[in-house]
C-alpha cells in the first residue's frame, strides 16, 4: 500500500486520470443496469349488449307561451279528428289519426323480411339432416361411378373405332385394286390405257372436252395412292393399345383417306357418265365397248363401299367425342356434388353468417322505421296547451300544421348548427338543465323545427323549439322564467341490446376498424383482476377486424366482428421499471468488481451471477428492483 501511495503522489496526473477512468466506468455501468424497461399491461373485459344513446346538444333561452303548429311526419289521409278549437290537451294526447293502409303495409312486410332473414340464419347453422348427408355421400359415389363407366366406354368407343379402321382397309384394298385396274387397265383399247383409250373413242370434235375428265381420274388417283400407302403404314404401326392421341389421329386420317379414294371414284363414274352420255352412237360409229358398263357398275359398289368406311370413321370419332363431352360433365357434377358434401360436413361458412346477421340488422332498421312510420299516423300533442285551429278535414290529405296548440308552458328555443339540426327530427326526447337552477333538470320533447336555416357570417343555423312542463313547487307557481337560458341535450337515436364497447377499445387503421384481443384466452379470475391497473398478457394480443355502428362519447356501438362474451381489450397501461442490481448488501461492491460484471455476495460475501426482476406498482419505490431466482 506505500508503494502504491508513493507512486500515486509521484503521478498525481496519471493517477488523477486513473481516477476519472473507473469512475466514469463505474457510472456508466450504474447507469446501463438502471435503465428503464416498458412493461406494458391490459385492461381486458368481456363483451356484452347495452345501450348506445346518440344525442346532441345546444343552448338557447326560455320563452313565454307561444303557438305551436303541430305537423305530421307523413302524408296520409285524415280518418278521424279528436279536438275542436278550445279543447285543453295534455301533452302525448291523440289529436288525429290518419289512414294506416299504407303503414301497415309495409310494417307486414317488414316483418316477413325479418322472418324471412332469421329462418335464414337458422338454415346456416341448422346441423344438415342425415337423410340429406347420406343423400349427398350417395350423390358422390354416384358420380364417381359415372366416370369409371366414362372411361369404359371410352375405351370400347377406341376399340370399336380401330375395328372400323381394320375393315376400312379391306375395303380400301378392294377398291384400290379396282381404280389401278381402270386407270392403269387396257380393256378399252390395247395401246391406251382406259381414261385416254375413251378420249380416243370420242369424235374429234369432243376429244378436247372428254380429256379433262380422263385428267381427273389419273391425278385424283395419285393423290389416293399416296394417302391409302401413308395410311397403310400408320396402321401397321398403331394397335389397339397405342394412347388415345394416336388412334384419334389414325381415325381421322381413315376417314380422309376415304374421302379422297371417294373422289377418285366420283371422278371415274365422270368420265363413264359423259362418254355415255355424249358419244354419237348414231353417226355410223361402233358401239361402245360393252365394258364400259362393268365399269360403271364398279364404280357404284366402291362408291358404296367407300361412303360405308367413311360413315363408319365419322361415326367413331363422333362416339369419342360424344363420350369424351359426358366425361368432362360427369367430371364437373362430380366436383360440384363433392364441394356440396364438403361444405354441408363443414357446416355453415363464416362470411355467410356474417352476411346473413348484417342483413338482419337491416332489416330490423327496415322494421323499426316501418314502426315508427306507422305511429307517426296517429298526430299527439307535443306539450300541453290549448287547441286554437283545426285547419284538417277528413278524407283529405294532412295540412301542415295539421292543429295549432297555444301552450301553457314554457318552450326552450335553442340554436343548431346544420350538422346537428339534420340528425333532429320533431318528437325527439330532450333533457332541459338551466343555469339559475344547479340541480334542476327536466324532460322536454322538440315540438318544432325551422325548415328554413338562416345564415350568419356564413354558417348555417337552425331555430329548434323544445317543449316542458314547469316542475311542481309548492312555493313558488313559476319555477322557471321566461328570459332564462337553457341547455338542452337532444336525444336522436337509440339502439338497445347491442354489443357496445369503450371507445377506447375500437381502434382504426386506413380508415378500417380493429379492437384488439388477447391471442390466448383468459381465465375469467384474469379478466377480474384486470380491472386493478391491468395484466400481463404472455400470449400477446391479436386484431380482429369490426364494423361499426351508433357512438357517443362513451360507448362505440359493435355491429359485427364481435360476439358477446368475446374478450376485447380496452386499456393499455404502460409503465417503466428499473434493471438495477440489489447486490452488495453486506460488503459494498467494489469498483472493480462493477466494472467486470462481478457483484459482492450478500450476507455471506459470495460473489455470482444475479437474476433480475423489474416490477412496477404495489409497495416498491419507483426506480426500485428485486431480485428473482
Amino acid at each position: 500500500m506505500s508503494k502504491i501511495k508513493q507512486f500515486a503522489i509521484a503521478h498525481k496526473i496519471i493517477t488523477a486520470i486513473i481516477l476519472i477512468a473507473v469512475a466514469w466506468g463505474a457510472y456508466t455501468v450504474y447507469g446501463a443496469m438502471n435503465k428503464p424497461v416498458a412493461v406494458t399491461k391490459y385492461v381486458v373485459q368481456n363483451a356484452t349488449q347495452g345501450t348506445v344513446i346518440a344525442s346532441v346538444s345546444g343552448s338557447g333561452q326560455v320563452q313565454a307561451a307561444t303557438t305551436i303548429g303541430v305537423k305530421s311526419q307523413v302524408t296520409e289521409t285524415v280518418a278521424k279528428i279528436y279536438v275542436k278549437p278550445g279543447d285543453h290537451v295534455k301533452a302525448g294526447q291523440l289529436l288525429l289519426q290518419l289512414d294506416t293502409t299504407n303503414e301497415a303495409k309495409v310494417l307486414r312486410q317488414a316483418q316477413l323480411s325479418m322472418q324471412s332473414a332469421q329462418l335464414s340464419l337458422a338454415k346456416l347453422n341448422e346441423a344438415p339432416a342425415t337423410t340429406t348427408l347420406e343423400g349427398d355421400q350417395a350423390a358422390v359415389l354416384q358420380g364417381q361411378q359415372a366416370l369409371v363407366n366414362d372411361s369404359s366406354t371410352i375405351e370400347k368407343d377406341y376399340q370399336s373405332g380401330f375395328d372400323s379402321v381394320s375393315v376400312a382397309f379391306i375395303d380400301f384394298q378392294t377398291v384400290m385394286n379396282g381404280l389401278q385396274d381402270f386407270v392403269g387397265g387396257t380393256e378399252v383399247d390395247k395401246m391406251h390405257s382406259n381414261p385416254d383409250a375413251y378420249v380416243n373413242l370420242m369424235p374429234n370434235y369432243l376429244q378436247l372436252s372428254t380429256g379433262p375428265y380422263a385428267a381427273a381420274i389419273k391425278a385424283e388417283y395419285q393423290a389416293a395412292v399416296t394417302a391409302f400407302q401413308q395410311n397403310l403404314l400408320d396402321y401397321h404401326a398403331a394397335s389397339r393399345n397405342s394412347s388415345q392421341t394416336t388412334l384419334d389421329a389414325l381415325f381421322a386420317e381413315t376417314e380422309n383417306t376415304a374421302k379422297t379414294m371417294s373422289n377418285t371414284v366420283k371422278a371415274g363414274k365422270d368420265l363413264l357418265n359423259y362418254v355415255m352420255n355424249n358419244y354419237p352412237s348414231t353417226q355410223g360409229l361402233a358401239a361402245l365397248p360393252t365394258i364400259t358398263t362393268t365399269f360403271q357398275t364398279n364404280f357404284g359398289t366402291y362408291t358404296n363401299t367407300v361412303n360405308g368406311d367413311i360413315s363408319n370413321a365419322l361415326g367413331a370419332q363422333n362416339t369419342i367425342v360424344s363420350d369424351k363431352n359426358a366425361l368432362t360433365n360427369d367430371t364437373f357434377s362430380l366436383q360440384q356434388k363433392q364441394d356440396t358434401l364438403t361444405a354441408l360436413q363443414a357446416g355453415p361458412n363464416t362470411l355467410d353468417v356474417q352476411s346473413q346477421n348484417l342483413s338482419i340488422e337491416q332489416q330490423q332498421i327496415s322494421l323499426q322505421d316501418a314502426e315508427q312510420n306507422l305511429a307517426y299516423d296517429s298526430v299527439r300533442a307535443p306539450i300541453d296547451g290549448i287547441v286554437s285551429a283545426v285547419p284538417s278535414i277528413i278524407g283529405e290529405s294532412v295540412p301542415s300544421p295539421a292543429v295549432s296548440i297555444v301552450s301553457t308552458g314554457e318552450i326552450a328555443q335553442l340554436t343548431l348548427n346544420e350538422v346537428d339540426a339534420a340528425k333532429v327530427n320533431v318528437g325527439d326526447k330532450a333533457t332541459l338543465t338551466f343555469d339559475a337552477f344547479s340541480n334542476l333538470s327536466l324532460a322536454g320533447t322538440v315540438v318544432e323545427l325551422d325548415p328554413v336555416g338562416t345564415v350568419s357570417q356564413g354558417v348555417v343555423n337552425y331555430n329548434v323549439q323544445i317543449g316542458f312542463t314547469q316542475p311542481a313547487d309548492t312555493s313558488s307557481t313559476e319555477l322557471v322564467k321566461p328570459g332564462m337560458s337553457v341547455t338542452a341535450n337532444i336525444v336522436t337515436q337509440v339502439d338497445q341490446n347491442v354489443i357496445a364497447l369503450p371507445n377506447a377499445a375500437v381502434h382504426t387503421s386506413a380508415g378500417a376498424s380493429y379492437v384488439l384481443e388477447p391471442a390466448t384466452a383468459l381465465s375469467a379470475s384474469d379478466v377480474s383482476a384486470s380491472a386493478a391497473g391491468g395484466i400481463l398478457l404472455t400470449g400477446g394480443t391479436k386484431m380482429v377486424p369490426v364494423t361499426t355502428s351508433l357512438a357517443n362519447d362513451i360507448l362505440t356501438e359493435i355491429a359485427s366482428g364481435v360476439n358477446v362474451g368475446d374478450q376485447i381489450i380496452t386499456q393499455t397501461i404502460t409503465t417503466s421499471a428499473s434493471t438495477a442490481s440489489t447486490a452488495g448488501t453486506a460488503g459494498g461492491t467494489s469498483v472493480l468488481n462493477a466494472l467486470t460484471g462481478s457483484r459482492a455476495g450478500g450476507l455471506g460475501g459470495s460473489t455470482g451471477a444475479g437474476t433480475f426482476r423489474a416490477t412496477t406498482g404495489g409497495a416498491a419505490a419507483p426506480g426500485r428492483t428485486t431480485t428473482g431466482g
